[in-house]
C-alpha cells in the first residue's frame, strides 16, 4: 500500500513506525483535500448559494460516514480541533450542567493519557471534586479489586482509554461499563483504537467517545466526538458563540437542542473534509477489517522479533495478541532512550522516546521512559525486519 502515500515516494528510504503519535496521508486523502478547497470551498449553515451547499453537504456526509465507522447517528456526532480538546470541552460541560459537584469523584486509569488527565485536574482544583485512579495488574489488565474499591457511589465520572498508546493493550471497557450505575458518565477515549480496528459504541455502551483524525490518514486539526442521544440534550456545552444558539437578546440567550450547541463558531469544514476523504480511502480497502487483519499480521512479526530479545530488554507490554502493534521497550540496565532513540533515527527509522504523555504510568512501572514502535497499515514485513536489524546492532 505505500503506493498510495506520496511521503515514502518523496523519501525512499524512510521507515515510518511511530504511527501512534500520527499516520501519514494517502494520495487520495491529500487530492480531495486540495480539489474542494479548489472547487467547492464556502462557509457552511445558512447559506443559500451552490457552494453553501456543496460544503454543507460534503461536511455532513463527513458525519455520516463517522456515524457509519461507530455504529451510531450522524446526529450524535461532532467535531473540533482533536481528542484533548473534546476531552476538555466535556469535562467542562460537565460541570457546567453540575453532573459533577464538589465532593463528588472522577475516576480514571493510572494508565491514561495525559489529555484524559490534566483536564480533570484543573477543573477539580478549582472546583473541588476528587480524582481517584485505579491501577492495573501484574498481567497489564484492570486491577479489578482496586476498581471495586473506588468505585464508590461519589463516582459521578468513569473515563478510560480503550487501548494504552504505551503498551498497545486493548481493554475490554465494555466489561468496566457493565460494572457501572446508571448514573455514572462513561467516557472512552478511543485515539488508539478507532483507527486500528472496528468500534461499535452500542456494543460498548459508552456514553461518549472521542478520537481524532490524524491518527486515521485525515489531517491534523479534526477531533471528533460521540455523544449519546440523551447526554446530548442532558449537558449544557461550555462554549457558546455563533452557530449555538437558537435566539439572543441583551440580556439572555436559548441554545439549539442539538448537536449544533457544541460547535461554536466557524468548523474546521476543510479538515472535516480530509476525514470524510480518509474514511473512503478506508472503505475502498475493505473498510477496519482490512487494517486489522494487516496489523495483527504485523503484531505476530513484531511479538516473535521481540522474544528473541527478551533478555536484553526491557518491554512495557502484554505479550497476547489482543492487541494493536505498538511496542514500548528499554535496553535492559540501559535507562537512556533518547540514545536509542537517535541511533534508529540515523538508520532512518522513525520511532518515539520519552513518556509518551503517560507519565503516572511509567512511574508506575518506575521507567523515566521507553522508546516506543508503532505500526500502521501501510508498514510491511521489510519494515519490521529493518527494525529489528537495527535493535540487535544496538543491543
Amino acid at each position: 500500500m505505500k503506493k498510495d502515500f506520496p511521503i515514502f515516494k518523496n523519501n525512499p528510504w524512510l521507515i515510518f513506525l511511530d504511527n501512534a503519535a500520527s499516520s501519514q496521508k494517502p494520495q487520495y486523502v491529500i487530492d480531495g483535500v486540495s480539489d474542494f478547497v479548489a472547487n467547492d470551498y464556502a462557509n457552511i449553515h445558512r447559506g443559500l448559494y451552490s457552494l453553501s451547499e456543496k460544503s454543507e453537504t460534503a461536511y455532513h456526509h463527513s458525519k455520516e460516514l463517522v456515524g457509519e465507522l461507530l455504529n451510531c447517528k450522524a446526529s450524535e456526532i461532532m467535531y473540533t480541533y482533536n481528542a484533548t480538546y473534546w476531552i476538555n470541552l466535556i469535562a467542562h460541560s460537565l460541570v457546567v450542567s453540575d453532573i459533577i459537584n464538589t465532593w463528588d469523584t472522577v475516576l480514571l486509569w493510572i494508565r491514561e493519557h495525559h489529555s484524559n488527565i490534566l483536564p480533570w485536574q484543573l477543573l477539580a482544583q478549582r472546583k473541588g471534586f476528587n480524582i481517584e485512579f485505579f491501577n492495573i495488574n501484574d498481567e497489564y489488565e484492570i486491577d479489578r479489586n482496586d476498581f471495586d474499591q473506588k468505585y464508590t457511589d461519589k463516582v459521578k465520572v468513569v473515563s478510560v482509554a480503550h487501548v494504552s498508546n504505551v503498551t498497545g493493550k486493548i481493554y475490554d471497557v465494555k466489561k468496566i461499563h457493565s460494572k457501572l450505575r446508571d448514573d455514572t458518565f462513561f467516557l472512552v477515549d478511543g485515539s488508539q483504537s478507532v483507527p486500528n480496528f472496528p468500534v461499535d459504541v452500542q456494543d460498548i455502551g459508552c456514553d461518549c467517545l472521542v478520537f481524532t483524525g490524524h491518527k486515521m490518514m485525515a489531517y491534523t486539526g479534526i477531533g471528533v466526538i460521540y455523544l449519546k442521544k440523551e447526554w446530548l440534550k442532558k449537558l449544557v456545552p461550555a462554549f457558546r458563540g455563533g452557530g449555538t444558539v437558537e435566539d439572543v437578546d441583551t440580556e439572555w440567550h436559548t441554545l439549539v437542542n442539538n448537536s449544533d450547541k457544541f460547535e461554536a463558531g466557524t468548523p474546521n469544514i476543510i479538515w472535516a473534509v480530509s476525514l470524510l476523504k480518509a474514511l473512503e480511502y478506508i472503505k475502498s480497502i475493505w473498510w477496519m477489517k482490512k487494517i486489522r487483519e494487516h496489523e495483527q499480521q504485523l503484531v505476530k512479526l513484531c511479538l516473535a522479533g521481540f522474544e528473541k530479545y527478551k533478555d536484553k530488554l526491557e518491554i512495557l507490554w502484554p505479550t497476547t495478541t489482543d492487541r494493536v502493534a505498538v511496542f514500548s521497550f528499554l535496553l535492559a540496565n540501559n535507562a537512556n532512550f533518547n540514545n536509542i532513540g537517535e541511533t534508529f533515527a540515523d538508520a532512518n527509522i522513525a520511532i518515539r522516546c520519552g513518556g509518551h504523555c503517560a507519565y503516572p504510568l511509567h512511574k508506575h512501572f518506575k521507567k523515566p521512559g521507553t522508546c516506543r514502535m508503532s505500526a500502521y497499515v501501510y508498514n510491511d514485513e521489510q519494515d519490521i525486519a529493518k527494525f529489528f536489524e537495527t535493535l540487535a546492532k544496538i543491543i
